[in-house]
C-alpha cells in the first residue's frame, strides 16, 4: 500500500484561494489544529469553510483567512472560551454566512458524499432557515406533492480531519466520538488527515470498530501529536483550559489578537515547535 505521509506545508500547498474547507472534528473538539495553523501562517485566503465550528474557524477568520462560514454553530461546545474573532466580524459585516440547523448541515455533506447535488429532506420547513438562506429552494415531491427543502450539496475542494492514529496509507482510527468525520472524508475532493500518532496496519487491525476513515479517500497523512491543541482529542488529552482562556481574551480584540498569532502562529515554525512552546511536549 502507498505511504502517504507528508508535512503540513505539503498539505497547505494543496490548497489554494477560495477554496472550501470541510473540517472534522466538533467545537472544541479533535479539530485539526496543528494544520489550521499551518494555514494562518500560509497566503491563503478567501477561503469558504464548511464546519460545526468552533476554535477553527474563529482562529481563521482571525488571521484574515476566511470570506465564508458554512455551519450550524459557532461554539467551543463544552471547553471554556468565545469567538471574539467571529463575533466581531459578524458585527462589521465582513464575513459572509450561511447558517443551518444541524441536521441541514448534514444533509448537505451527505449529498456531497453520494455525489448529487441536494439531499431532500424536511427540515427547515416553517423555520426561518429558508428566509436567512434566500438561495435554498423548495420543491414539490414528483409522489406525493408535499413542500420539501432541496439542501444544497456541501461539496468541498479539501477536508481537513485530525485522528487518534492513522497508518501511512490513511486509514484512520478515531477513539472518541467519530461525530460527522466519516461523511467529510467523501464530501470532499482531497483528504488530508492529522493524527497523534502513525501506527501499523496492524494496530489498526486489533481494533477495527475504531477505524471510521477508509485510505480510499485520503490523499495524505501527517503525524502531528497535540495536534488538537488547545482543543480536545479523547482520551489522549483534554481541552487546554488555561490557554482557551488566553485565546479568549486575545480574540476578544484584534490588536491583542495579532500578538496572539505573533507567538503561537507566525514564531513558530512547526507543530513540534508549537507543543514545546505550550507545554505539550519536551
Amino acid at each position: 500500500m502507498p505511504d502517504k505521509r507528508l508535512s503540513s506545508r505539503d498539505v497547505v500547498a494543496e490548497i489554494h484561494d477560495g477554496d472550501t474547507l470541510v473540517i472534522g472534528g466538533w467545537g472544541g473538539s479533535r479539530r485539526p489544529m496543528a494544520l489550521i495553523r499551518e494555514i494562518a501562517r500560509s497566503g491563503l485566503k478567501d477561503l469558504t469553510l464548511v464546519s460545526f465550528a468552533g476554535i477553527d474557524a474563529d482562529l481563521l477568520i482571525g488571521a484574515g483567512k476566511v470570506k465564508k462560514l458554512v455551519s450550524p454553530m459557532m461554539s467551543f461546545e463544552g471547553a471554556p472560551g468565545t469567538v471574539g474573532n467571529y463575533r466581531r466580524a459578524r458585527q462589521n459585516g465582513i464575513l459572509q454566512l450561511m447558517e443551518l440547523s444541524e441536521q441541514l448541515c448534514r444533509l448537505g455533506l451527505r449529498a456531497a458524499a453520494e455525489r448529487l447535488p441536494f439531499y431532500p429532506t424536511r427540515c427547515g420547513l416553517g423555520t426561518d432557515l429558508l428566509n436567512v438562506n434566500p438561495g435554498m429552494e423548495t420543491f414539490q415531491s414528483p409522489y406525493t406533492g408535499e413542500t420539501l427543502v432541496a439542501m444544497p450539496s456541501l461539496r468541498g475542494n479539501v477536508a481537513l480531519i485530525h485522528v487518534n492514529a492513522a497508518d501511512p496509507s490513511g486509514y484512520g482510527q478515531i477513539l472518541g466520538e467519530p461525530f460527522f468525520d466519516a461523511l467529510a472524508a467523501k464530501a470532499a475532493d482531497r483528504v488530508f488527515l492529522s493524527c497523534e500518532r502513525v501506527v501499523s496496519l496492524a494496530d489498526l487491525k486489533a481494533d477495527p470498530h475504531t477505524v471510521h476513515i477508509d485510505r480510499l479517500w485520503v490523499h495524505g497523512v501527517l503525524e502531528a501529536p497535540y495536534g488538537a491543541h488547545p482543543g480536545d482529542c479523547y482520551p489522549d488529552y483534554d481541552w487546554d483550559g488555561q490557554h482557551l482562556s488566553e485565546y479568549s481574551k486575545a480574540s476578544a480584540d484584534e490588536g491583542a489578537f495579532g500578538d496572539y498569532l505573533k507567538k503561537y502562529v507566525h514564531n513558530v515554525p512547526d507543530q513540534a515547535a508549537y507543543a514545546r512552546l505550550v507545554g505539550m511536549a519536551a
